[in-house]
């Protein structure tokens, strides 16, 4: 009797074994290739080289699996909120010039929209999953951002001109498919116009509008002006596009998909387009050559100014401010200014 239980159990457990060593048979060899579905963008250069791990991947991952609160902000040795249109030029003074010199550990800035206001008087500054609750130490942007940084009293001392632009010109899609001449060639009714939005960006809107408007105004006068810039900005036009946020990755994009016939943008950001991506844009004058802008009577040039925000900042905080504007005010930056097409302001010593 107990042998014939014995074997019963013998003989279930080798059924059992013989089951799970069936199901855990090696699948067949994989020989498929997968289509990878990601949408075309333009591959944008970063500060950093790449190292294992990087999570990186700009279509449906954007900082959405880094998860970070930061409330203890006198870690940060210094916070910048600038403008974003002249980070060419202000990455590489940062790095190669200003962290050798003064070595600050813990550090960061943003080359968005000017955003300082917003986020001196909240606090705060968030991308995605990451939030940053933290007061800039400096403010970068054109003239209506100091005022309004000023009339809310969050100002410390008067702001310092940074530099001036070379005016606006047109971008197109490299070969110029639509064979876009010049300026009027925005009047063609078959021709889309890609601008910064006019909600989130109303500064640089207003410096392409003005443009736009002023040129044609002195050009051909104000009938031919209003019809211009209604038919690309009035309540019923099919010829304007923007982007949600961002405009100098933005208009880029719109027209290297081909979503835009043409873009306006400073000339400076054209130019970083072009030698960022050479087989992919073109650059239509607004005056003067591509390599010598003159801007058109009406083509409106931008300045940007920097500025220290009154904030609650320790002794060690306040000498790497101090540090970054002795620098400016030296001209430390003047000649990346120069090397990417913008004009440096004389500083005040």
């Amino acid at each position: 009797m107990k042998f014939r239980i014995k074997s019963i159990f013998l003989f279930l457990y080798l059924i059992t074994v013989w089951v799970c060593t069936a199901q855990t048979k090696p699948h067949p060899e994989v020989n498929g290739t997968p289509k990878i579905y990601a949408p075309d963008l333009l591959d944008w250069p970063t500060d950093f080289p790449l190292k294992n791990p990087d999570l990186t991947e700009p279509t449906s991952n954007r900082i959405y699996d880094l998860h970070m609160q930061v409330n203890n902000c006198e870690a940060f040795d210094i916070i910048l909120s600038t403008s974003g249109n002249y980070h060419m030029a202000l990455t590489p003074f940062f790095y190669d010039h200003f962290i050798p010199k003064y070595k600050p550990n813990n550090w960061f800035y943003s080359t968005s929209p000017p955003i300082g206001v917003e986020q001196a008087i909240h606090q705060h500054l968030g991308y995605s999953n990451v939030s940053l609750n933290c007061m800039p130490h400096l403010v970068v942007g054109p003239k209506n951002i100091m005022d309004s940084l000023a009339n809310v009293h969050l100002m410390e001392g008067r702001p310092i001109p940074l530099f001036t632009n070379k005016g606006n010109v047109m971008v197109v899609k490299k070969g110029n498919p639509k064979i876009i001449k010049g300026f009027w060639d925005l009047a063609r009714k078959d021709i889309i116009l890609a601008t910064s939005n006019p909600l989130t960006e109303p500064g640089s809107f207003g410096n392409y509008a003005q443009s736009i408007y002023q040129i044609a105004l002195q050009s051909k006068g104000e009938k031919e002006a209003h019809q211009l810039f209604t038919a690309l900005f009035g309540k019923n036009t099919r010829r304007w596009v923007t982007g949600k946020r961002i405009h100098h990755r933005e208009v880029p994009h719109l027209v290297y998909k081909g979503q835009a016939d043409v873009g306006i943008v400073f000339y400076h950001l054209a130019r970083y387009f072009v030698d960022t991506f050479p087989n992919e844009f073109e650059i239509i004058p607004l005056g003067g050559t591509i390599t010598h802008p003159n801007p058109l009577p009406g083509n409106k040039i931008a300045k940007l100014f920097i500025a220290k925000v009154k904030a609650n900042l320790s002794s060690g905080q306040q000498a790497v401010r101090d540090g970054f504007l002795n620098e400016i005010r030296n001209g430390a930056l003047d000649s990346l200014l120069v090397r990417y097409h913008m004009n440096p302001i004389p500083k005040r010593k």
